[in-house]
């Protein structure tokens, strides 16, 4: 399991977003099909995270216990890895 802390991630319609900017994209979201990118893009409408945490699970148990146990934001299959998005504790 890898954590990443992120003081903001910004969710914004990926459509909107030149080729080149996409490469700042963190995670798309399975949930709820948002995605979440580290930096804010000024020219798009964005929504803010603040301190979450995204975590990397290597196999499909570990990531299936977390999600049952742990009030989640969304979660991804989309990355090589499975990911959850959760808010950090303080």
């Amino acid at each position: 399991m890898k954590i990443t802390n992120f003081k903001s991630l910004y969710i914004l319609d990926v459509d909107v977003l030149e080729d080149d900017k996409q490469d700042n994209l963190i995670m798309c979201g399975s949930q709820n099909w948002e995605h979440y990118f580290s930096v804010d893009f000024k020219e798009a409408n964005v929504e803010t995270f603040s301190n979450v945490n995204i975590i990397e699970f290597q196999n499909n148990n570990d990531f299936e216990t977390f999600v049952k146990l742990n009030q989640i934001i969304d979660y991804s299959f989309e990355h090589d890895n499975l990911m959850v998005l959760v808010y950090g504790k303080d």
